[in-house]
């Protein structure tokens, strides 16, 4: 399938509510990627968005890979894997020499299969964590969820 990957921007809002209606999440993005804190990246086809992701280089395990989100009839086209890597190439070239991500290795076997095959290892044995998550329609609700973490060595 082809598709573009690059940074998003204000003009991107309406598209990314189309994925996930969060307005004030993608907004904390976008203000977040002005203070270099988070990178927001899209991956589209003819202006149109089919998912995103989040390179976080402010927190504890930097920088780290956050918040992929391919819609789901676009699953299975490489658009995942483009994303994870249009996001270590930025890491890269900021200067880092590794990498981190969490997942939740019960709820998204799927992406621990992916972020593996890309070589990515685990570093850390499953623990629980709560967190704020977000409904389509933008509602949230609190839930404990199990992670992983993994990190991957720039060669």
């Amino acid at each position: 399938m082809k598709h573009s990957i690059r940074l998003a921007n204000e003009n991107d809002l309406t598209g990314l509510c189309n994925i996930r209606n969060n307005k004030d999440l993608f907004t904390n993005y976008l203000k977040q990627f002005a203070r270099k804190e988070v990178y927001l990246v899209i991956a589209e086809q003819d202006a149109l968005i089919l998912g995103f992701a989040v390179l976080k280089i402010k927190g504890n395990l930097l920088p780290k890979l956050s918040d992929l989100y391919v819609k789901e009839n676009y699953r299975g086209n490489g658009i995942g894997s483009g994303l994870i890597r249009y996001r270590e190439n930025i890491a890269k070239n900021l200067g880092y020499s590794k990498i981190f991500v969490s997942v939740d290795p019960i709820e998204n076997p799927k992406m621990i299969k992916l972020i593996k095959r890309l070589g990515y290892e685990a570093i850390s044995e499953p623990y629980l964590k709560k967190a704020n998550f977000f409904n389509d329609d933008g509602t949230s609700y609190d839930k404990t969820y199990t992670r992983i973490d993994l990190k991957k060595v720039f060669n």
